[in-house]
């Protein structure tokens, strides 16, 4: 009579189970609250030390023929980051049709924008997703280090590039070329670094030597190196591309500024979403909230952008670069977990034969 009944152990374990989920999720709903008061509180700044009217008047009056084009313009380089998946997965042998690689750049943006891991949950999406579509798991390990590596290379040509405009711009503060010089020299020993560990292969630790998982991450390890190593046109190929998506970046900034009234070149939007994501690389906040957009902000303003008009080409850019895709992001990583857990229910039922 009482067999559907739940345990009393079941039910207590509900609220432990809970406050378990909420205790892991704290540290992340912090930094995300943190994020959106820093946000407001910059907002909140800018409108009250500038002109709220300007900014709300060229918000609701942007021409829609440059939005849609911005728009446009920022599908690029998801398409581009899934040509580069496709290269490098058809140079391997194990080629994925193009299309299906789409909608994977969509959802490793949500991967990596909601949960602040420093790109660990992209890449554990990404490797997740390939091995889905029956790449060999070594074949998905190789893919994720060279084709990261080449957007690594892109993004530092992008960042030093745009550090050193920024420092010789006549309004740049004096204490930045500072900056430049120490993000520069760090970022040039860590390419040093990465340059010798691919050129001589490092001794594993003792201490994990006779690991079997330590292995076998040192053999997938070795082999994505030995790529690197022996594709250097591929990879040069590969970050130019990368690199491009870039630039598409600094057009879509130029197109939002044209809609608004307050155009800017494309060399000083590619400057200002370089030195942006520098600055929410840094900060550990999830999404970059307040951090890219102080930094966008910023750097528009050395280059004579007034606050009003930054503020407004920063919240359009982040509307079409961030919350946008975000939507499709979520909904494709859900469907991809759920043909996870489709194909998982196959396998396990006894009822199928």
């Amino acid at each position: 009579m009482h067999d559907n009944a739940p345990d009393k152990e079941d039910v207590a374990a509900g609220p432990r189970q809970a406050r378990r989920s909420l205790r892991r999720r704290a540290p992340w709903l912090a930094g995300l609250l943190a994020g959106i008061a820093a946000l407001a509180a910059l907002i909140l700044f800018i409108t009250h030390a500038g002109d709220i009217t300007t900014f709300a008047r060229q918000a609701a009056n942007a021409k829609a023929g440059p939005l849609f084009a911005a728009a446009a313009v920022q599908a690029l380089p998801y398409l581009i980051t899934a040509f580069v998946w496709f290269l490098f997965l058809r140079r391997i042998g194990t080629p994925l049709k193009f299309m299906s690689l789409v909608p994977l750049s969509f959802a490793k943006l949500f991967a990596d924008q909601a949960i602040p891991s420093g790109g660990l949950s992209g890449a554990a999406f990404f490797l997740f997703a390939l091995t889905q579509r029956d790449v060999p798991d070594k074949s998905a390990f190789r893919t994720f280090v060279f084709t990261t590596s080449a957007y690594f290379l892109a993004f530092l040509c992008a960042a030093i590039i745009s550090l050193i405009a920024l420092s010789l711009a006549e309004e740049a503060p004096p204490a930045l070329s500072a900056s430049v010089s120490a993000f520069a020299g760090f970022f040039v020993l860590l390419t040093v670094l990465a340059g010798l560990a691919i050129l001589y292969k490092a001794p594993m630790p003792a201490f994990l030597a006779g690991r079997r998982f330590a292995q076998k991450a040192a053999e997938f390890l070795g082999a994505a190196v030995a790529d690197i190593r022996h594709m250097p046109g591929l990879f040069a190929k590969l970050a130019m591309l990368l690199l491009a998506s870039r630039v598409m970046d600094g057009l879509t900034v130029m197109l939002i500024s044209k809609a608004i009234g307050a155009p800017v070149p494309l060399f000083t939007g590619f400057i200002a979403v370089a030195t942006a994501s520098i600055a929410a690389t840094i900060g550990p906040v999830p999404m970059g909230l307040g951090t890219f957009e102080a930094g966008m902000i910023a750097s528009l303003s050395v280059f004579g952008v007034s606050v009003e008009d930054a503020l407004t080409i920063t919240l359009i850019y982040r509307g079409l670069t961030l919350w946008l895709p975000l939507l499709p992001g979520f909904a494709i990583l859900q469907r991809e977990f759920l043909r996870r857990a489709g194909a998982t229910a196959e396998k396990t039922d006894p009822d199928q034969a």
